[in-house]
């Protein structure tokens, strides 16, 4: 015993041995035990300070009591002196035994007192952890409860009721004044640095730290137009379009394209082109890191064209009405102030929001057959491999995103018919001089309008749903995928929609806008209209 208090005393450096007896009772007599329970709670060897202590004292009391009947002494450090030999011997022999007896009776004691403070620290942790469950005594844990945080809280007076767009737009302006790269750059201006959200349309001006003369020019030379914007989602953008009778003019801008920049600078800037723009578009101007733009690059850029340099600058128009994009300027051959504004002047001219009026019908391209490897010259295949080898390496800067309205300026005749009259040539051979929207209204009259369509039964093997659009909401048929697509046409005009009985109707492919007048007689797989989406347009009389 006293080898492992020795050991005790040498590893935890401890002085006092009733530190080093309580610690080994505690163990049971392991030394290692013991050092390890001392250094995960040395908070015990306070309780046993003051056992020791008052076990001391008592223990030398009678030490010393009975040194005064006997003829025996003992000094301070322990030893028994005896003065003469007499029968007070045995009293001494008998004082031993009793000493090892207190001995024990401490040890006892020491213990004790050791289990009721372990047992009172048990207890009061148990009454802490499961206090809630007292009332109940079912002795089963309260389930946690539920807590509500907010992930984008800018400011400690917002609520969960306030707005959490103009929570999160906050948050973007407060990342991007912390990165010190938007406040210090003339060029980096962000459409989310720029307006405020909590009312949707209103600009602001945001702060612009200290700096010289030349940069604060640049900054106000390159801003934003944003008289000119509309700070609305495209979504609600189109709502406004709608009811304004207003097209929907989108600018999307690269921050780190200089030729965005120029944008600002010349074309918003410029008095004929924002003359036109107030009276007739609904302007959007976002840029790549506002929240806003992904429903637009989602939308209307495949494959993530909206991260290709080629596309930019970027201008499109948006029709209102469907959503479709009739308009596009893309790319390094961006025309000048003037040849915009010409451009926005002929677009107005040729295409128009009124319901009794017919905008150009956007053609499909061309299908270009896949030249025959094994027929190619060997200059033709030397041209082939240098085009690969200039896309892989990116020699071309051709934009990825083509504009719809040239596809319909293959027919000069097609529009509202402003203008002079064109005098029709006369066919000298005897065939028909009709026009292509003559032609299409009279395969229009000549489809069947007593033929109801009956859904067939599902299958998946030879039934499709085709999705109708039109201004008032939408609807969904069932067909045979062998069904013809005059078969469409006779079901319209048969179940004629609410509101439009009697009224010629034109059936456009989307996205491309292709006319279906043009394939009646082919089958609704070989027309690309399984799962597909159709639009419906009226052609209403003024």
């Amino acid at each position: 015993m006293d080898e492992d208090v020795e050991q005790f005393k040498t590893i935890t450096g401890v002085a006092a041995d009733h530190v080093a007896h309580g610690y080994l009772e505690i163990s049971g007599g392991d030394p290692m035990q013991a050092i390890q329970l001392f250094f995960e709670n040395p908070e015990l060897q306070a309780s046993f300070n003051a056992p020791a202590a008052s076990t001391s004292a008592s223990s030398r009391q009678p030490a010393t009591t009975p040194s005064q009947r006997l003829t025996g002494r003992e000094d301070a450090s322990g030893v028994i002196h005896i003065d003469s030999d007499d029968d007070d011997d045995v009293r001494m022999t008998d004082q031993g035994f009793g000493a090892d007896d207190e001995e024990d009776e401490i040890a006892a004691a020491v213990r004790n007192a050791q289990e009721e403070e372990d047992a009172a620290m048990a207890r009061r942790l148990q009454e802490e952890i499961y206090s809630e469950n007292n009332a109940s005594g079912d002795g089963v844990r309260a389930p946690i409860a539920q807590t509500t945080e907010t992930l984008a809280a800018p400011d400690m007076s917002w609520g969960l009721d306030d707005d959490r767009e103009a929570a999160v737009m906050e948050q973007l302006r407060r990342r991007r004044r912390a990165q010190g790269g938007a406040s210090t750059n003339p060029f980096n201006q962000s459409s989310v640095e720029w307006f405020d959200v909590d009312d949707g349309t209103g600009p602001r001006n945001p702060p612009v730290p200290s700096s010289d003369s030349t940069t604060r020019r640049l900054r106000d030379l390159f801003a934003p137009p944003t008289s000119l914007i509309t700070r609305l989602p495209l979504d609600a953008a189109r709502d406004v379009g709608k009811e304004e009778k207003k097209w929907i003019l989108v600018n999307l801008q690269k921050l780190d394209d200089f030729r965005c920049q120029v944008l600002n600078r010349d074309h918003w800037k410029n008095e004929d082109i924002a003359s036109l723009i107030r009276e007739h578009f609904v302007f959007l101007q976002y840029t790549l890191d506002d929240p806003l733009a992904q429903s637009y690059t989602t939308f209307y850029f495949a494959n993530q064209a909206h991260e290709d340099e080629n596309n930019y600058p970027h201008v499109s128009i948006i029709d209102p009405r469907t959503g479709e994009q009739v308009k596009v300027w893309s790319g390094d051959g961006f025309p000048s102030p003037a040849e915009f504004h010409h451009d926005l002047v002929e677009f107005l001219d040729r295409y128009s929001l009124a319901a009794n009026s017919k905008n150009p019908v956007v053609k499909s391209k061309p299908k270009t057959r896949p030249k025959d490897i094994g027929r190619m010259t060997e200059e033709e295949m030397l041209e082939m491999a240098l085009q690969n080898s200039l896309n892989e390496d990116g020699g071309t800067s051709e934009p990825t995103v083509h504009d719809p309205d040239a596809l319909t300026k293959s027919n000069p005749d097609i529009g509202k018919g402003k203008g002079k009259a064109v005098e029709e040539p006369i066919d000298l051979t005897g065939g028909s001089s009709q026009t292509p929207q003559e032609t299409a209204g009279s395969a229009f009259s000549q489809i069947s309008s007593t033929n109801p369509h009956v859904e067939p039964e599902n299958n998946p093997a030879t039934t499709t749903r085709i999705q109708f659009r039109h201004a008032g909401g939408r609807i969904i048929r069932r067909f045979t995928i062998t069904d013809s697509v005059r078969r469409i046409y006779e079901w319209l005009k048969a179940e004629p929609l609410e509101g439009k009985e009697g009224v010629q109707f034109e059936l456009k492919a989307m996205p491309a806008g292709r006319d279906l007048i043009t394939e009646l007689d082919k089958t609704i797989e070989e027309a690309g209209l399984k799962q597909g989406t159709v639009m419906i347009e009226f052609i209403e009389d003024p």
